[in-house]
């Protein structure tokens, strides 16, 4: 096992690792990609990685793509959850282990640093959302042991997935001339287009036959096989349990999987919560 794996398993390592990175993104980035956990973020990243390795002949990729940003001529894009402003790290006492960003704190609020910065904002159905938030807070981080029905209905959860997009949705009115709007949905039903649109965004100039085989790279299957053999080297990546597929980082990838875990009261619960609160523009 190399070094890095090891400080990995090290989760000290890890708080210090992100704070670092967290200052590191708010002082170099030029473009944030932000999203509510769960939305899609760590496809993306990978395919625009594979970009990125592709079109500037970097060989080694990182989920952390600004660390592939060595050559001026390659944009600084962050992609890191806490600047969505989501949640601290936190430590929980009674299970002596980090909490990382899936914090119980209802409290949420956009970064100052990020004010001034191009936004790529990754929005995905909060239904699916939710859903797949219980599977990695209960089977990858052993965080949560209520049953889905109670988790729906915490505050933290669905409640808070809602106001962080209508946060973001006001800050992208305010300039929307610094905003991508990106959907989880309409990156599955045309990857190879929404993908463009995001390198086009970031001015990375790419051409079909890059763009096809980043689209490839980061398809479900290909993503299982990353995680499975640990490609990345890289936690976030890499599966909990592997009897269990539940506990893969990269699980089903559905639209609509929803429907799949939650009784017909759990899906009106969150049906109306959704028509009366999130704002309409997200199309859902």
């Amino acid at each position: 096992m190399n070094l890095k794996k090891r400080l990995w398993k090290f989760a000290p390592y890890r708080f210090v690792y992100f704070r670092f990175l967290g200052l590191y993104c708010d002082w170099y980035a030029d473009y944030s990609v932000v999203s509510y956990q769960k939305s899609g973020h760590t496809w993306l990243r990978v395919m625009l990685a594979k970009v990125i390795s592709l079109k500037y002949g970097i060989k080694n990729l990182d989920l952390d793509i600004i660390w592939m940003a060595k050559k001026p001529v390659v944009p600084k894009i962050a992609i890191f959850h806490p600047q969505v402003g989501i949640g601290l790290y936190l430590f929980d006492w009674k299970k002596i282990k980090f909490t990382g960003i899936y914090s119980k704190s209802e409290k949420i609020k956009i970064r100052n640093s990020l004010k001034n910065k191009k936004i790529i904002l990754l929005v995905r159905d909060p239904r699916d959302v939710v859903v797949s938030l219980y599977f990695e807070l209960t089977r990858r981080h052993s965080l949560y042991t209520g049953n889905i029905s109670q988790f729906i209905k915490e505050d933290y959860t669905l409640k808070k997935i809602i106001r962080c997009m209508n946060l973001w949705q006001r800050e992208r009115q305010r300039r929307s001339q610094d905003f991508l709007l990106l959907r989880y949905e309409d990156m599955k039903k045309n990857c190879a287009h929404e993908l463009k649109r995001v390198t086009d965004f970031v001015g990375i100039p790419t051409h079909t036959k890059i763009i096809k085989e980043a689209v490839h790279f980061g398809t479900i299957e290909n993503m299982r096989k990353i995680e499975e053999q640990d490609l990345f080297g890289d936690n976030r990546l890499r599966a909990k349990n592997s009897r269990d597929k539940e506990s893969y980082k990269v699980r089903k990838g559905q639209v609509g999987g929803y429907t799949d875990y939650l009784s017909k009261e759990d899906i009106y619960y969150l049906n109306e919560k959704i028509k009366l609160n999130l704002h309409p523009s997200f199309g859902y």
